[in-house]
């Protein structure tokens, strides 16, 4: 599943979740004058998923983390959660157009960074094997984003060494680069299949090191 993918696949479960939200809705008593209540525990659990995510996706200074974090009172009503419910919506529907591709090159970073420390966490723990799959996985997923900025037309499942070539005649990197990006992949594809004899440790360690770099140069 791409960056992408997985960011809409988490919008819309916190979509869903706030719909539940909203069918807890309930009067106050006779007699008392305030607004309508909800599942308050419920509710509290979804704004605080809700901020966690926009925080990392938008950034706590855009709109759309600061009109929900301004609907989320230490004891949330109804009201609160259905104006910040239609916030979300909005969320969803501007991190899928256009408008927000820098936001995305930003958010894609930070998770493949993530990806790379889990890679050199096993490569420092002795698992070097893994970490090439873990890392390869990361630069396909990275050359992936490049041809969609790029306008090149992706076929379904493209493999690696097809993107490889395709960014290169575009001239979005050198022939040098493609050189290593196709050394890289052949390392990976050695790991994913289980040829664990055909590279070493110190492999993996250059690897991870040329991936870095290459997202770095491209990424930021």
């Amino acid at each position: 599943m791409t960056v992408d993918a997985k960011i809409l696949a988490r919008l819309d479960e916190l979509i869903a979740l706030g719909r539940k939200v909203l069918t807890t809705r309930r009067a106050p008593s006779p007699g008392h004058i305030t607004g309508d209540f909800i599942d308050v525990q419920l509710a509290n659990q979804w704004f605080t998923s809700c901020l966690n995510l926009l925080s990392r996706v938008f950034g706590e200074d855009r709109a759309h983390y600061l009109r929900i974090k301004e609907q989320f009172p230490s004891y949330p009503k109804w009201s609160n959660v259905e104006q910040a419910f239609g916030v979300l919506l909005a969320a969803k529907d501007d991190y899928e157009s256009d408008g927000l591709l820098s936001i995305k090159r930003l958010v894609e970073a930070e998770l493949f960074d993530e990806f790379l420390e889990q890679a050199e966490h096993l490569l420092g723990a002795g698992y070097f094997q893994p970490a090439a799959v873990v890392a390869g996985s990361v630069l396909e997923d990275g050359l992936r984003k490049l041809c969609q900025a790029n306008a090149v037309t992706l076929p379904n499942n493209p493999k690696l060494d097809w993107m490889n070539s395709e960014l290169a005649k575009k001239g979005v990197y050198t022939k040098l680069v493609q050189k290593r990006i196709t050394s890289i992949a052949d390392l990976r594809n050695s790991a994913a299949h289980g040829k664990w004899t055909e590279f070493e440790k110190t492999d993996v360690e250059s690897m991870l090191r040329d991936i870095r770099d290459f997202m770095a140069k491209h990424y930021t």
